[in-house]
């Protein structure tokens, strides 16, 4: 995975070390193999990830149900 991608998890909250003294429950983690095959394990606070709730959205599926009838 290039450098450019892991910038991407960053930016969303993922951070390649956790904090001292933090709780590992705190947080979740991914692991990502990058370009030279060792894998990395980024974490990102679970208090700190945002919820997708589906009906946020609901105005544009409708207008996309609607367009297909």
């Amino acid at each position: 995975m290039s450098e450019k991608k892991i910038r991407a998890f960053e930016e969303i909250g993922y951070i390649k070390t956790l904090p001292k003294r933090s709780d590992i429950n705190d947080y979740e983690s991914i692991k990502i193999k990058i370009k030279n095959g060792d894998k990395l394990t980024l974490y990102r606070n679970l208090s700190k990830k945002k919820e997708i709730d589906d009906t946020s959205d609901f105005g544009s599926s409708w207008d996309v149900f609607n367009s297909l009838h």
